[in-house]
Formats: structure tokens, sequence, C-alpha cells
């Protein structure tokens, strides 16, 4: 949908809607969030001079019979969701991310930002159900991790591929079953986990720790048995967060990623050149294994969860203490499967051949196009 031509000296920002203008804004966007709700969308997008946008099954759709958004409605709504904290930091940096509990029940990430000068408002439906472990194609694996004494395990996979949602999983059932002392880094906090038989301890970046280095340094003579950290944004925290794994700690980290593979070099090329053999060696010492996941347009509507596993067995750990991570995906197809592994290319065949996936989809996120091909059609 075109956008509705709006410049921004058109309203000021200090100009203020009358008390009942403001509430009628407010009323519009929780009716939104209502749409939301009802349609099952996981997004709501909200930007000037169009209407309001929702995803639904990974698709944006417009809500063409609302009305096109104005700059003071969305100066409403973001003095609706923000807190005078929020507000600076939003003044300050041009953004802010948190989480909140909306209409009672319905907890969002939310984005606030600027875009060519307007504000912008992104929100994420963070559904109340937590999956079980037992409901994820990787069950074993998973099951195994969390009940490890040490080392580094990694969930990988693109924007929107629920990533947030498998931590949450595997921290549950830690926290249902198990003793330990549990503390997170998370920017923001998106889900509340209470303590039950273990203690958690949620720590937001840049409101309980300035960032995820220093929430490291702080653990560092903590009695801390399992630490997740979501972002490895350095190879400060790289490098922190391995000596923690290889210290009597668990450690699950959250890396934005294509493939099991691209995991590793993303985690290499943060190191400088002259370090990387000291840092792959700690690395292949300390990894557990990872997985990579990806949400796709289902058959029939809805979307198919794909897994592909990377376990760290002793050649696994041989081909990364080398660097050599281009042979990675043949110990996989090969030695690797009878230790529960999978490539993505193979399971993206394995969701063509049970008709959850269509070929095009999976096709676009094959990693070895050829390879794949060859799988789908054996």
């Amino acid at each position: 949908m075109p956008e509705t031509a709006i410049q921004p000296n058109q309203a000021s920002s200090d100009e203020q809607p009358n008390q009942s203008q403001s509430a009628t804004d407010v009323l519009h966007f929780e009716k939104w969030l209502a749409i939301m709700g009802s349609r099952k969308a996981t997004d709501l997008h909200l930007s000037v001079g169009n209407v309001p946008m929702i995803r639904i099954d990974g698709k944006i759709a417009p809500l063409e019979e609302e009305e096109i958004v104005s700059q003071e409605r969305i100066q409403v709504i973001v003095d609706h969701l923000l807190t005078e904290e929020e507000k600076q930091i939003l003044e300050k940096e041009k953004q802010v991310v948190l989480s909140r509990t909306l209409k009672k029940v319905m907890r969002f990430r939310i984005h606030v930002f600027y875009s060519r000068s307007f504000l912008c408002v992104s929100l994420r439906h963070l559904p109340e159900n937590c999956p079980s472990l037992d409901q994820y194609p990787n069950a074993q694996l998973l099951q195994k991790v969390i009940t490890a004494s040490q080392g580094l395990f990694v969930i990988s996979g693109p924007f929107d591929s629920g990533k947030t949602t498998t931590v949450r999983s595997m921290i549950s059932e830690i926290n249902k079953t198990q003793q330990k002392y549990i503390i997170t880094l998370e920017l923001p906090v998106e889900y509340i986990i209470p303590s039950d038989k273990s203690v958690v301890a949620q720590r937001g970046v840049g409101i309980d720790v300035p960032t995820f280095s220093d929430g490291l340094d702080e653990m560092h003579d903590e009695d801390v048995d399992v630490i997740m950290v979501g972002a490895v944004e350095s190879a400060d925290v790289l490098e922190k967060a391995l000596t923690m794994a290889n210290s009597g700690r668990l450690v699950i980290a959250v890396i934005s990623s294509k493939h099991e593979v691209s995991v590793l070099e993303i985690l290499r090329d943060l190191v400088p050149e002259e370090d990387r053999p000291r840092i792959l060696h700690l690395l292949g010492d300390t990894l557990l294994g990872i997985s990579n996941q990806l949400l796709l347009p289902k058959v029939g509507g809805g979307r198919a969860f794909i897994v592909s596993s990377l376990i760290s067995t002793t050649p696994i750990k041989a081909l990364i203490y080398e660097g050599k991570f281009g042979q990675i995906p043949n110990i996989m197809q090969t030695s690797g499967t009878s230790e529960g592994m999978i490539t993505l290319d193979k399971a993206l065949s394995e969701a063509v051949r049970r008709g959850e996936v269509a070929l095009k989809d999976a096709q676009e996120n094959a990693v070895d196009l050829n390879q794949f091909n060859m799988l789908v059609s054996h």
C-alpha cells in the first residue's frame, strides 16, 4: 500500500492531543491488539502514513479497514506504552526495546524507534503457553543438554524462528525438574519464568546490568549452575561465555544465523585472526552442540518447524580445532546420523517428502541446493 506523503513539520511531537482524543487513540490500539489475538497474528507494525500491519503465518497483511496511522496517534500510543525512564532512553538512543504485558494477559516484545524522523512501533506477541521439550523434533538432544553439568549449547536460527521459545522451554524444564541456580541475560526479558525447584534470576541488559559482558563478569564468582546469554555480540562476550562453560557451568547461548555451520563461522569471525587458534580450541573443548531452527510456511496453513542438529562428537571437535568448518556437513551426513545429527538440507528434504513444506520454500532456505535436490529426490 503506498504511503501517504507526510512531512515531519506538519505536526510537532510537542503538540499534545486532548484527553478525549488520547483515550480514543488508546482504544484503537487496544482494538488492534484484539485483532492480533483473534487472527493469531504474531506481530503488529505501526508507522506514520500507513494503516496498521499484522503478520500472520510469516506474511505481512494490512488492516485495510483501519484508518491510516497519524503522527499524533502513534505519539499517544508510545506515551501509553513507555515509562518515563524508557522515554528518556528513547530520546537519547532513538530507540528502545522492552517487554510488557498488555490487556492483562497478552505479553509483547516492543520496539519503539524512529524512521525518517517519525516514531514507529513494532510489537511481537509472546505466547503464554510454553511447549514441553518432548514436543521438539530433537527432544532427545535437548533433554540430554539440560542435564549436562557444564559446556556451551547454542540455539540458532534467523529472525522469527522461535529461538526464544526454545530457550524458554529448556530453562523451564530445568526449573521444574532440577535444583539449580539459573541466571539469564536478556535484551529484553521477554518471558517471566517464576522460580520452581530452581532459583531463576532474569537480568535485563541495559536495565539490571549494563551489557552482556558486564553480566558475565558479575557471574564469574557467582554460585550459578546455568547461564543463558541472549546474544554473543563480541569476542569479549564469546571468551567469557566459553570460560564459564569450561568451569562447571552450563551456558545456553542464542545466536542469529542461517544454519549450524554458520554459527561456528560467526563465532570465529568475532575473534581477531591471531587469537583464533586459542579460541577455536576452547570452543571445541566446551561446545555440546548446536540446534538450528526455521519456521516456514506449512502446506495447508500455519508454519512448519524445521530443526537441524549438530552434536560435538570427537570428529566434530577435531574439525573445530582446525577451523575446517566446511567438512562438518559431511561428518553430519555420514557418521553423525547415528549420533542424532541432521543437517538443515536433510531436515528440509524430509519436510518436503512428508508434504509439510512446499519444494520452493525449502529450496529457498537450503544451504547447498545441489545436495538438497539430491536428498529430496531419493
